[in-house]
């Protein structure tokens, strides 16, 4: 007896191995690999006029961590990822356009056999940088550069 779960088509191999090398827990849905969050894996959800400032504070933390940007009912946003097996600090207030995704939340991964796919990386995953920066440090830049924000 053969079990399979969640069987890759042989003619849509990723261009990474996002389970075997990352550790991250990914599904086939409608002929694309999405992330689920949660198994120590969250995401956050950011207008995507914030995502060159937010990645820039990362970096100069050296928190640098995969990014990428998906079309949504609202338009494009950036979605970071990061580690979450520690409670994040949400003593300060997070700005309302600002989303952390809650587990279980299916993010579709960019599927780079299809041209037409509007998601895309940002900051794409490195096999030399398996890990991903904090909840806590992406927070932090969010929060240093909610400034940019455009006020309702």
């Amino acid at each position: 007896m053969r079990l399979e779960q969640n069987p890759m088509p042989a003619t849509a191999a990723p261009r990474w191995d996002y389970r075997g090398t990352f550790g991250w827990p990914v599904r086939w849905h409608n002929d694309g690999l999405t992330l689920v969050t949660g198994s120590g894996i969250t995401a956050v959800a950011i207008p995507k006029a914030m995502a060159g400032p937010v990645l820039a504070a990362l970096a100069r933390q050296g928190c640098s961590g995969p990014a990428l940007s998906l079309p949504t009912k609202q338009g494009m946003v950036a979605i970071l990822l990061a580690e979450a097996d520690m409670l994040a600090s949400v003593g300060e207030t997070l700005p309302p356009e600002v989303k952390i995704l809650t587990a279980g939340t299916a993010i579709p991964l960019p599927n780079e056999r299809r041209p037409d796919d509007l998601a895309h990386w940002l900051v794409a995953p490195d096999t030399h940088q398996r890990w991903l920066p904090s909840l806590a440090a992406v927070l932090a830049s969010i929060r240093s550069v909610r400034h940019l924000l455009p006020t309702s």
